[in-house]
């Protein structure tokens, strides 16, 4: 994402974007920060990385948290995984 926004409206638009950021997997995050790098690597590397990643994710406390707010149709807590 990225806008122009008045330097009145700075400060509350950096805050927003932060708590939306906040509010996502920390795991998720740091592999998606890791993929950036990762596309000028060969088709091998990205299958790695991503293979690598989900194996880390899918059987994490993290994980179980995510299906089941899900699955109860709110939104997920994933404050305890910082």
């Amino acid at each position: 994402m990225n806008t122009v926004v008045p330097a009145a409206e700075l400060r509350a638009t950096v805050r927003a974007w932060a708590d939306e950021a906040l509010a996502l997997s920390p795991t998720a995050l740091k592999v998606l920060k890791h993929s950036f790098g990762a596309e000028t690597d060969h088709i091998a590397g990205v299958g790695t990385l991503a293979f690598d990643s989900l194996e880390l994710f899918v059987g994490s406390p993290e994980a179980r948290e995510g299906v089941r707010a899900f699955n109860e149709k709110r939104p997920a807590d994933f404050g305890p995984f910082r």
